[in-house]
């Protein structure tokens, strides 16, 4: 071959003018493309232009969660300028490397009092830096930017988890470890640009499509003047249904939390004791791809996306005094749940308290005690 390639380079001398620049031109791409296919023989140099490409693409879906990240801080930063907030750059970076290290499960004795510390202390810590900062803000806005910090926390967390297999996998030229990340990095682009859109919406104090449950909630509670609060976040009140005591529960809004709905239930369980027949829990649920958004699906047990504490403390007080436990939910996608409500959501809100009031009059009788609890965040969701 390089005879070959000799003499090409010798016929191009003998021709002159632009005919032997081009002619030089080409001969140097060929070489080139020939050593090229020569070194796809080497051992490791395939690989190595594997993971090159992978990376690019690995790469374009990280500067993408990078300029969501970027952007949730911009807009954190000036909430926090708006509202008179010192040294907001400072708070941003302390809160948004924020974490909470899982109690030891080796022994799971007790494990869920030790998660509801960990949890708890962590909620109450963040609210007590913004207090510090600000003595006097009120209510509402505490928790905008209690949501902003939480939505920059996730989305640096998604950046830096990202970036750490990126790295690692071009540390240890591992096709294997980049063709795993280059399948997961859109699911992860999707996610961080879920998470900015609902900084935006809670921001706006609009109701996002978690809210179903205290939307429901909501359209009992409209009509009851005596409300009291059994528990951190949360409103309850008691009405009359057909012959019951119906007790509702949800998350006090219009703020942005989703309060503490178990020990909420847990305490008024204990305090009504054995006159409480039912627990109906509503809340949103993950749909499958293929389910329609909107759809209305029962079931047994506590509807209520919760790391333990708040759903354990509703399966043992109806553990204790023998209650059933109805769930009803209405399904929708992560995107869906954590962003403004859609028609959809919207419209099966009435339908569910419809399918609420059936359930109580099918698997209850006059004079019994029936507790609804409305799950969910209600952002832009009075009582």
């Amino acid at each position: 071959m390089l005879f070959d390639i000799f003499n090409i380079v010798a016929m191009a001398q003998g021709l002159g003018g632009s005919s032997s620049s081009e002619f030089l031109l080409t001969t140097i791409l060929y070489i080139v493309f020939m050593g090229f296919i020569v070194a796809s023989f080497f051992p490791g140099f395939q690989q190595k232009m594997q993971i090159g490409f992978l990376s690019r693409d690995v790469e374009k879906n990280l500067y993408m969660i990078e300029g969501y990240l970027k952007d949730s801080k911009s807009m954190a930063e000036k909430l926090l300028k708006d509202k008179n907030f010192p040294e907001p750059q400072q708070f941003i970076n302390k809160v948004m490397e924020r974490f909470v290290i899982d109690p030891v499960n080796i022994e799971p004795t007790d494990i869920i009092s030790r998660m509801k510390l960990l949890l708890r202390a962590n909620e109450d810590t963040v609210r007590e830096m913004i207090t510090k900062y600000s003595p006097n803000i009120d209510p509402m806005t505490r928790s905008q930017i209690e949501i902003s910090a939480e939505v920059v926390n996730a989305l640096n967390m998604i950046f830096k988890i990202i970036r750490h297999y990126l790295l690692m996998a071009k540390k240890l030229n591992s096709i294997m470890i980049m063709y795993q990340l280059q399948m997961v990095a859109p699911i992860y682009v999707k996610l961080a640009e879920a998470y900015a859109r609902a900084q935006k919406v809670f921001l706006q104090g609009i109701p996002v499509g978690d809210g179903l449950g205290p939307l429901v909630a909501s359209r009992f509670l409209m009509n009851i003047n005596d409300k009291w609060v059994p528990s951190k976040d949360i409103i309850a009140g008691t009405m009359e249904f057909e012959g019951r005591r119906l007790i509702v529960v949800k998350a006090e809004g219009p703020m942005a939390t989703v309060g503490t709905p178990g020990e909420a239930v847990q305490n008024i369980i204990e305090k009504e004791g054995s006159k409480v027949s039912r627990i109906i829990t509503v809340d949103a649920a993950l749909k499958l791809e293929g389910e329609d958004t909107g759809s209305i699906a029962e079931g047994m047990g506590v509807a209520m996306g919760d790391p333990g504490p708040e759903k354990i403390a509703i399966e043992r007080v109806a553990t204790k005094y023998n209650i059933p436990i109805d769930a009803v939910i209405v399904k929708m996608s992560m995107e869906e749940a954590i962003t403004e409500m859609r028609k959809e959501v919207y419209d099966s809100a009435d339908k569910v308290v419809n399918y609420v009031k059936d359930l109580i009059r099918e698997r209850t009788k006059p004079g019994d005690s029936v507790v609804l609890v409305g799950v969910g965040n209600t952002a832009g969701i009075a009582q």
